[in-house]
């Protein structure tokens, strides 16, 4: 076995958030969980977070620890596994799997960088292997993605069953590429180690059908290992767990099928057993290669649907069995040298989705330093018509500045298109962005500019400069809910934990953390949908239960009750809500005790029911007093309008036809208010009652300008005397200043308002990318009597 190089550090089917319920619903003591996003986790997996999690009392000092695995040889961390009574590894003295671990696993699986893969061993000596350790693991599950990886276009499109939704290669690949990326980052030469990891993070990454079997397979084999309490294995010993592993495949789901990913896993693992012994790690990876090929071939004649043999019929073989013996096959042919890539790191690196501006650079201009009369930083990027000099372009926004005061700070890039053609991309500080853009239309080849972008400089300078927004410091409890995605710029806030949400562009097919996303790619992305040429599908999926148990252990750390805002906790409703319920009942009794939850029913609009709850908190009050408070809030004073294009709402109509009034349809070109009436409610509306009106329509326009006064004539009409609005919240996608535009609107028209109401318009981020289209913007109420 050749030397091992040290550790290398680390830089750097789809659901709906809102759906209809499924027939397997959420239930932790059932055989198959179905999840949000089609992550299903199977029996194994339940056990392997639910039974074997021990509870602990956390700090945040526990949560904080850099690494379980120190640098060097990791042999001495058997003692660690729980064997000497020791409580800081993965297994407890109690021999279960303790809750800062799985944390701690959860806080490594996120996109990063791995520059160079460590060569731990040499698989092409494999004639020479006979122990399997920690890092003989680490490469062959490296070897094995490595194959599996490049087949990912393949394996989708010989997806046939169950459902022919051509996403089977990208779930395995979203399945095993953090995992095995994150053994190569942190390696240990501890079996023991390595396969707990594995199977921890497959469980935490792994979605879809595929994800639901492979979880058990990792899991299963991690139990088998963990049996022997050995840090490394002989070959035989090895394939002996391979085998018993693959016998258990049949507890993976509640009715396994002939020909199919969970058979051929079973089958090409137990048959291990009758070709034994196996004298070196050569031997095992032919004999294994050769047995999971050979089930591979009769899946077509195996899987039977209905008196169909459906594969036979299409003419290929079971997409999620392929990938499992490409896993197989990348192994075996990387220990006879012949698996060319099996060391490039380019295979996990991040998919690459949002386009930059090509080839023009970045305009680096500090906003948080000095005051300035204008409010917008103005940026865009125009393709030249032909004929058209870019420096012509530059001296009329220059002029436009000097002679008729629309802007200053006007900084300019010229660079050639990728597609033929010149660009120009302007900088300008301004009020009145429309003005800064209709300047430059004329000169535009395209209607749409290739890239605009509106930010509050005001908002940035304060964030930077100014005082905290609020102090949470001495809290009695802490606020989980949608709270980065729906809330005014904040200073992050320790007290404040936001769901994790995942958009999965069609493009990589590879889920996104939406809290890690910055503004910056935002708006790219943004102005990526605005363009046929470079629109991508997105959709949206929950966190599994798994994953948001991880998020209410974090927040429990700190000692406190907890109060989590969700949309609903009606499964046909919420994929979120039904898995943070699946999540809550796997607590211990007393940790279920120290959270609330709020189902306040109003969709993504819960912006005023964290703000209230934050006032709550900063007041010094407890828990039930802010709970109160809140659904008195959610039940009686909020009210909202979301301003929408027509293609959004059509849209809405193909998501849920069941929300629009029966025969509904929206003219071409036109502009949607929905909304509720702007008055306090006297009945208390049920949960379900408040979703159904969610889509009410208000007003239709030509225009979002003609739009917005009629909605602003409707509210001031809807407001009785003695009621005031003490809340206004506008969320923009991508145009801020458009809900300046809007709340001028409302204070013009003399729409009665408090003298210290909370106003607040700001950008929606990356969240707005699955749910909104380009200068929409959603406007949230509360309404107080006087």
């Amino acid at each position: 076995m050749a030397p091992k190089d040290p550790p290398i550090d680390d830089e750097g089917d789809d659901g709906d958030l809102a759906h209809e319920a499924v027939s397997t619903m959420i239930n932790p003591r059932s055989s198959m969980v179905d999840v949000a996003g089609g992550r299903r986790l199977s029996t194994a997996a339940m056990r392997f977070f639910q039974k074997e999690t021990s509870t602990r009392n956390l700090s945040l000092k526990s949560l904080s620890l850099s690494s379980v695995v120190s640098e060097g040889s990791t042999r001495n961390l058997v003692a660690c596994m729980g064997m000497d009574g020791c409580d800081h590894g993965l297994i407890g003295a109690d021999g279960k799997v303790r809750d800062e671990y799985i944390i701690q696993r959860q806080s490594v699986n996120r996109p990063g960088t791995l520059k160079k893969i460590p060569l731990l061993c040499d698989l092409t000596t494999s004639a020479e292997i006979t122990e399997i350790d920690g890092w003989v693991f680490t490469m062959l599950l490296t070897a094995g993605f490595a194959k599996m990886a490049s087949k990912i276009d393949e394996l989708n499109k010989i997806n046939v069953f169950p459902i022919a939704d051509g996403d089977t290669g990208a779930n395995m690949k979203v399945c095993l590429k953090l995992p095995t990326r994150n053994l190569l980052i942190n390696p240990s030469d501890n079996l023991l180690l390595a396969s707990s990891n594995m199977a921890a993070d497959v469980l935490l990454n792994g979605q879809g059908n595929s994800g639901t079997i492979l979880s058990h397979f990792f899991v299963s084999l991690a139990e088998e290992v963990r049996s022997i309490r050995k840090a490394s294995l002989s070959v035989d010993a090895f394939a002996a767990c391979l085998a018993r592993a693959g016998k258990k495949m049949d507890a993976a789901v509640p009715n396994p099928v002939e020909g199919t990913l969970l058979s051929v896993c079973r089958d090409a693992c137990a048959g291990l057993e009758g070709r034994g012994p196996y004298s070196s790690l050569e031997a095992l990876l032919m004999a294994w290669n050769d047995i999971a090929q050979e089930e591979l071939r009769k899946t077509p004649e195996k899987l039977i649907v209905d008196g169909v043999k459906v594969l036979e019929k299409a003419g290929v073989v079971d997409s999620g069995a392929q990938g499992f013996v490409y896993l197989v096959e990348g192994m075996k042919l990387a220990s006879a040298g012949e698996l060319p890539g099996a060391l490039d790191a380019g295979m996990f690196a991040s998919a690459q989705f949002m386009k930059t501006d090509e080839g023009t650079k970045s305009i680096a201009v500090d906003h948080t330093v000095t005051d300035s009369k204008y409010r917008f930083c103005t940026e865009a990027v125009v393709l030249l018509k032909e004929g058209v000099d870019a420096q012509t372009v530059v001296d009329m926004i220059q002029k436009a500045a000097d002679e008729d005061g629309i802007g200053d700070s006007i900084a300019s890039v010229k660079a050639p298109a990728k597609d033929g053609g010149n660009m120009v991309k302007i900088h300008m500080h301004t009020n009145e962005p429309d003005l800064f853009f209709d300047r430059l239309r004329p000169y535009s080849k395209d209607p749409i500019f290739k890239k605009e972008k509106v930010e509050d400089m005001l908002v940035m300078r304060e964030l930077e400069h100014g005082e905290t927004f609020t102090d949470l410091g001495d809290a009695k409890f802490s606020i989980m809910g949608l709270c980065s995605y729906v809330m005014p710029p904040l200073d992050d806030m320790e007290e404040l934990f936001t769901l994790p949400v995942f958009l999965v562009p069609n493009s990589t097919q590879e889920p996104m953390d939406v809290r890690f996303v910055s503004d910056t790619d935002a708006c790219i992305a943004l102005n990526q949908q605005r363009h046929k040429e470079t629109a991508l599908r997105y959709t949206t999926a929950a966190s599994n239960p798994m994953q948001l148990k991880i998020e209410l252990l974090a927040a429990l750390s700190k000692g406190v009750p907890l109060l989590v805002f969700l949309m609903s906790m009606d499964k046909r409703v919420s994929a979120i809500g039904r898995n943070m319920m699946a999540a809550i009942d796997m607590l211990e009794p007393h940790q279920k005790a120290m959270v609330k939850v709020i189902p306040h029913g109003w969709g993504f609009y819960e912006a005023p029911f964290i703000l209230e709850a934050m006032r709550c908190a900063e007041e010094g009050k407890s828990i039930d007093e802010a709970f109160d408070r809140c659904n008195k809030v959610a039940a009686h004073n909020f009210t909202f309008t979301s301003f929408v294009t027509s293609a959004t709402v059509r849209k809405l109509l193909a998501w849920r036809p069941g929300l629009f009034p029966k025969g509904f349809t929206v003219e071409d070109d036109s502009f949607v208010a929905f909304g509720i009436p702007a008055t306090i409610r006297e009945d208390t509306l049920p949960e379900m009652k408040r979703v159904g009106m969610l889509m009410t329509v208000q007003n239709e326009a030509a225009s979002m300008s003609e739009l917005m006064g009629a909605e602003v004539a409707r509210i001031k009409n809807d407001l009785k005397p003695d009621e005031r609005i003490t809340m206004i919240l506008v969320q923009a996608v991508g145009r801020p200043d458009y809900g300046y535009q809007y709340v001028n609107k409302l204070k013009e028209a003399g729409v009665p308002m408090s003298e210290d109401a909370v106003i607040s318009v700001y950008n929606g981020g990356m969240f707005s990318v699955a749910t909104s289209n380009w200068g929409e913007l959603s406007a949230q109420y509360i309404v107080e009597k006087v």
